[in-house]
């Protein structure tokens, strides 16, 4: 069903998580009960290890990404715009900004998207350059346990080797 012309089309659920201009609000099951149940898992994989890889680094990958999402549903001309709900940050500033390495950058995507934070991840070409759109999830609906439910009511459930 088309949403009438005076509400704005936002990506992902979006509108349920939006409040004020300009200011965007979290679901906060996602620090309460996402990411611990990730983190969890992860710690369980590399239990006596002494030298476990950072694995923290997903959470502030995944509000950098969400930072930077494309919302603009229309260009100026009119036609629908094919990056909306994106975010395309390059990995050179990626790990500038954040300080992760850029070999870490690729197995974190992974982790946020098995566990359903990231929707696709895509290459996108103009010319010869070539960069990567990451579709982020708003994640509205949270389980007790930590699981994200899907747009179609479905419980992510990760691929746990992702995290090697």
């Amino acid at each position: 069903m088309p949403l009438p012309e005076t509400e704005k089309q936002l990506p992902n659920n979006k509108r349920e998580l939006l409040t004020g201009k300009n200011y965007e609000m979290y679901n906060l099951d996602l620090m309460r009960k996402v990411f611990p149940r990730i983190i969890n898992e992860y710690e369980g994989l590399y239990q006596r290890k002494q030298r476990k890889p950072q694995f923290r680094d997903i959470i502030a990958l995944y509000f950098y990404l969400l930072s930077y999402v494309d919302g603009r549903h229309t260009w100026e001309n009119g036609e629908a715009s094919v990056r909306f709900g994106a975010s395309f940050p390059s990995k050179s500033k990626i790990c500038a900004e954040l300080g992760i390495a850029e070999a870490r950058i690729k197995p974190l995507v992974e982790i946020l998207w098995t566990n359903g934070l990231l929707l696709d991840v895509k290459d996108h070409w103009e010319g010869t350059k070539r960069s990567k759109w990451y579709f982020v999830s708003f994640c509205p609906h949270v389980t007790e346990d930590g699981y994200i439910v899907n747009a179609d009511g479905e419980v992510v459930t990760p691929d746990l080797s992702l995290y090697q």
